[in-house]
C-alpha cells in the first residue's frame, strides 16, 4: 500500500512541477508535494486504518478538500447555457467510445470491449440536474460497461434551470420506450444505473412507468442518489461538515428550480415521497461522508418497514460517488453490481482488476483542459459536482 500511494503522489507532484506557477498555487501544490514525504505516507496509512477505509479513498478525499472551487455561473448565465442543445465533446467521442444512438442527437451508446451479456445499462448521470456529464461520468461509464460486458446507453437529458422536471422526465421516458419499442430490447434486459441526481431520476422514472402500466426494467442500481431535493432531513446538517463535495443549501436552490411548478415533495421531484411498492429490485450505495446518505438511510427504513426489495449498502467514511472512483471500495461496489446481475463473485478474474497507480495520481491532480488527460486513465481528477460541473463540454 505504501508503494502505490508513494507512486501516486510522486506522479501527482511531477504534474504539479510542469504546471504554470499560477496553477500550482491554485491547487495547493505545497500540500501535494509535502504529502510526498515518507512520514506523510505512514500517517495516511495510520489514519486510514483508524477510519477503516483504504488509503486511496483518504488521499482522494483530502485532494477534494484542497481543490479550488470553480466559479459558479450566474443564474442568467446558467439559464442561457442550459437552453443550448447538448454537443458530445470530441475528446469523449474519441477516447471513451460514445456514439449517437441511431439518429438521436441527445442519446449515446457505448459498446464494451468484450460483450458477454444481452443486458443494456440505461445510465442516468448526475450533476444536480443543471449540468451535462463531466469527465468522471464518462470514465466511470466506460469502466462499468467493460467490467460488466454490457452495452451502455446514455440519454443526456435537458438541464435546469431552462428545463424542469416534466420535460426532463418525459425525455427519459421517451428514450427508454425507444429502446423497448423501437429497438425491440426486452424491458427485462434493461438495467437502470443512476448516480446522484440521476439516482433520483431512476427511482422517479420507475414510479412513473409503474403508474402508466408500462414495462419496468430488470433491476436498478442507485449510486449516491439524491432522493429528496428539499434536503430537509435533520441528519444532513450533522453530515455536512464531513462532506467535501456537496453543499445542501446550494443543491436545495438548484433542486427548487428543477421542480418548476411542482411541489418540492411531489414524487416526480423527490421520489422518496412516492409509492415504492411494486418496483424492480434496487441496490443502493452511499457513503457516510456524503449528505445524501441521510435520505438513503431513510429509504432503508422505509424498505424494512414495508418489506420492499431494496438492498441498501452504506460504506463507512466514503464520500459522494465513491463507487465511481479508482479505489478498493469502488471496485468492491462494482463487484456487488456484477454479483447481483450475473452471480459473479468479486474475486472472479473478470472483476479482479488491479488499480493502476496513474489512475490515483490523476485523481489527486489534473490540469483544467477541454481534452481528456493524455495518459490512458480511467477516472480523472474532476469527479465532483461542485468543483468541475460540466467542464468536459
Amino acid at each position: 500500500m505504501k508503494n502505490i500511494i508513494t507512486a501516486a503522489i510522486s506522479a501527482a507532484a511531477g504534474k504539479v512541477f510542469r504546471m504554470k506557477t499560477s496553477r500550482k498555487i491554485a491547487i495547493g501544490a505545497a500540500a501535494t508535494l509535502t504529502a510526498a514525504a515518507a512520514g506523510a505516507v505512514i500517517a495516511k496509512n495510520i489514519q486510514a486504518k483508524k477510519q477503516e477505509r483504504s488509503v486511496q479513498s483518504l488521499v482522494i478525499e483530502d485532494a477534494a478538500r484542497r481543490l479550488p472551487t470553480k466559479k459558479e455561473r450566474t443564474f442568467e448565465e446558467s439559464m442561457e447555457h442550459s437552453a443550448q442543445p447538448f454537443v458530445l465533446p470530441q475528446a469523449v467521442r474519441r477516447r471513451i467510445g460514445l456514439t449517437e444512438l441511431d439518429e438521436l442527437e441527445d442519446t449515446f451508446v457505448m459498446q464494451p470491449k468484450n460483450k458477454t451479456s444481452d443486458d443494456v445499462i440505461f445510465y442516468l448521470h448526475g450533476s444536480n440536474f443543471w449540468f451535462n456529464p463531466s469527465r468522471y461520468h464518462y470514465a466511470f461509464m466506460r469502466r462499468l460497461a467493460n467490467k460488466l460486458g454490457t452495452e451502455l446507453v446514455l440519454p443526456v437529458y435537458p438541464k435546469a434551470p431552462a428545463h424542469t422536471v416534466v420535460e426532463i422526465q418525459q425525455m427519459l421516458l421517451d428514450r427508454y420506450l425507444y429502446l423497448v419499442r423501437g429497438k425491440g430490447i426486452p424491458a427485462e434486459n434493461i438495467v437502470f444505473v443512476g448516480d446522484a441526481a440521476g439516482g433520483g431520476l431512476a427511482l422517479a422514472l420507475m414510479q412513473k412507468l409503474r403508474y402508466l402500466a408500462l414495462p419496468l426494467p430488470k433491476q436498478a442500481f442507485l449510486i449516491s442518489p439524491w432522493l429528496d431535493i428539499t434536503n430537509s432531513n435533520p441528519e444532513i446538517e450533522e453530515i455536512q461538515p464531513d462532506d467535501p463535495i456537496l453543499n445542501s443549501e446550494t443543491l436545495a436552490f438548484k433542486g427548487e428550480k428543477y421542480a418548476g411548478d411542482l411541489e418540492l415533495t411531489h414524487p416526480a421531484v423527490s421520489p422518496i415521497y412516492g409509492d415504492l411498492a411494486g418496483l424492480p429490485k434496487m441496490t443502493v450505495f452511499a457513503g457516510t461522508r456524503e449528505i445524501f446518505c441521510a435520505d438513503v438511510k431513510k429509504l432503508a427504513a422505509i424498505a424494512k418497514e414495508k418489506g420492499l426489495d431494496i438492498d441498501v449498502r452504506i460504506y463507512k467514511n466514503q464520500m459522494h460517488f465513491f463507487v465511481g472512483l479508482p479505489i478498493p471500495e469502488g471496485e468492491e461496489a462494482i463487484g456487488v453490481i456484477a454479483s447481483e446481475l450475473y452471480g459473479a463473485e468479486e474475486d472472479d478474474e473478470l472483476f479482479a482488476e488491479n488499480l493502476d497507480e496513474p489512475e490515483l495520481a490523476e485523481v489527486i491532480v489534473s490540469e483544467e483542459t477541454d481534452e481528456l488527460p493524455v495518459e490512458d486513465v480511467e477516472v480523472p481528477a474532476d469527479f465532483t459536482e461542485e468543483v468541475t460541473e460540466d467542464n468536459a463540454e
